[in-house]
């Protein structure tokens, strides 16, 4: 896991310097400040993943540093500390955002459990934040590519924008050059509200256009820049350009008022890759074969974020969907079948991003309890890939590729020909992957070894006929 800063921000030299050395540790660095405003320009340089800040401070107080990360929209998670705790400012940190709040004085434990909570709840969300990104990705390309017409594709990518970003407004401006006779579009309350800012923002997506980048704008920016337009600028705002293949296309704008949280930097960058994926698409024909690459490149991506998390099975996911399309091969199956197996073999074990890494990674056998939530990972990945419409069929091969012929394996002990065929072909490649690895709960076997342990399963954990070509292509392999 790469290490985790947390900035301490605290008016007292010693109360600062005793916090800094509970709280430092391995995979742990610990900045800190002595008032608020200090904090902001660190926080402003990035990296800071938990700010634990006093209230009552001079120049910039806990309770505006608050504001002020939520305002300009600074990813990190905020612990509150105060000698003058009321229940009326309890409420008002939580409101603006802070994720815990601790009397003084406090016990040094407290402040460390209450760190480590804040840190492992952050962990969870940045990765669930990943899988989130991707399945919105994987969804824009799997709907834009189904489009024939670009009118299909403007309007499905505008649906797509606004169901991941959640705005009060979004728009899609064109360039002169691709104009023709398309027009601009501006949709939402806060353009039906102020119609006449979509000139100012029309000019940003020239400029954006012109410039080749994706921008953030908060609250403070958008207040001075668009000061003689409106008195009731949004809170938040970001565009990308729209450009791909040498052709301008436009840009997309997307911005938010204020009571909803502000854009952050992550934001921008899935924004970006959505303007990305539509100019391409928006390009030609030709680009399809393109986004089929991205596609595989993401799927791959989402299997490697669940691998990070077990050191044991690194390149797991790859190498069974490699053995996937050997034995598909094998058995004749068709090019769709086989690289459905293929993609199976890539993303069987996502749902493992539910299971804690003490599970995953532990060198000894599994209690009934720790078995129980490590068999929800099938479920939970068929959850998480249901989202995705363009996978529908790797649906029952992921969900079932535990079960076994003899009706004892999970999650809904099906036996014999109930399991899906390609289930079952997955089942065997998965099995003999995972036999020749290094494991936390085993060291590797030889090929020969995990033959055999195939063999001595055929019928009872594996189809028996599956098994046989399986052993068979095993044989053929060099070395």
């Amino acid at each position: 896991m790469s290490e985790r800063t947390i900035l301490l921000v605290d008016d007292e030299p010693r109360l600062l310097e005793t916090c800094k050395e509970a709280l430092e540790g391995p995979g742990r660095a610990v900045l800190t400040a002595c008032d608020g405003a200090e904090a902001l320009a660190t926080l402003a340089r990035g990296g800071v993943d938990l700010v634990i800040s006093d209230l009552k401070m001079p120049r910039l107080s806990g309770m505006e540093l608050l504001r002020r990360i939520a305002e300009q929209g600074l990813d990190a998670d905020v612990i509150v500390l105060t000698g003058y705790g009321t229940v009326q400012n309890a409420v008002e940190c939580l409101k603006l955002g802070a994720v815990d709040y601790l009397l003084k004085p406090f016990k040094i434990a407290e402040l460390c459990a209450a760190a480590g909570n804040a840190l492992r709840e952050r962990g969870l969300r940045q990765e669930k934040g990943k899988v989130d990104q991707l399945v919105a990705m994987l969804n824009l390309q799997s709907v834009l590519s189904g489009q024939n017409d670009q009118r299909g594709m403007v309007k499905e990518f505008l649906n797509q924008v606004r169901a991941a970003f959640e705005p009060d407004g979004i728009a899609l401006f064109f360039s002169r050059e691709s104009l023709g006779q398309r027009r601009d579009i501006a949709l939402g309350p806060f353009f039906r509200a102020q119609p006449q800012t979509r000139g100012w923002f029309a000019a940003l997506a020239d400029r954006l256009l012109r410039q080749g980048r994706p921008k953030l704008l908060s609250a403070e920016a958008l207040g001075r820049a668009m000061a003689g337009v409106t008195v009731d600028p949004p809170a938040s705002a970001m565009g990308a350009p729209v450009a791909g293949g040498g052709q301008a296309t436009g840009s997309v704008v997307v911005l938010r008022g204020a009571g909803k949280p502000a854009y952050t930097g992550d934001d921008l960058h899935l924004l970006a890759i959505f303007a990305s994926h539509a100019s391409l698409c928006f390009e030609s024909q030709r680009s399809c074969a393109m986004l089929k690459e991205v596609n595989r490149e993401i799927l791959f991506s989402l299997a490697s974020a669940v691998e990070a998390k077990d050191t044991y099975t690194r390149g797991h996911s790859e190498r069974v969907g490699a053995y996937g399309v050997k034995l598909g091969r094998a058995l004749s199956l068709s090019g769709r079948e086989i690289e459905l197996l293929r993609m199976a073999g890539e993303l069987h074990d996502i749902g493992k991003i539910g299971v804690p890494d003490n599970i995953l990674n532990k060198p000894a056998s599994l209690t009934a309890e720790e078995t129980r939530v490590m068999r929800q990972h099938p479920g939970i990945g068929r959850t998480i890939l249901s989202k995705v419409s363009a996978l529908e069929g790797v649906l029952p091969i992921v969900t079932h590729h535990h079960e076994r012929v003899n009706g004892r394996g999970y999650p809904d002990g099906l036996a014999g020909e109930e399991i899906p065929f390609l289930a079952r072909a997955l089942c065997i490649v998965d099995s003999y992957e995972a036999m020749i690895s290094n494991r936390a709960y085993h060291a590797a076997r030889t090929p020969a070894e995990a033959a055999s342990l195939l063999a001595r399963g055929a019928g009872s954990q594996w189809d028996a006929a599956m098994v046989e070509v399986w052993l068979a292509v095993v044989a053929g392999e060099p070395g």
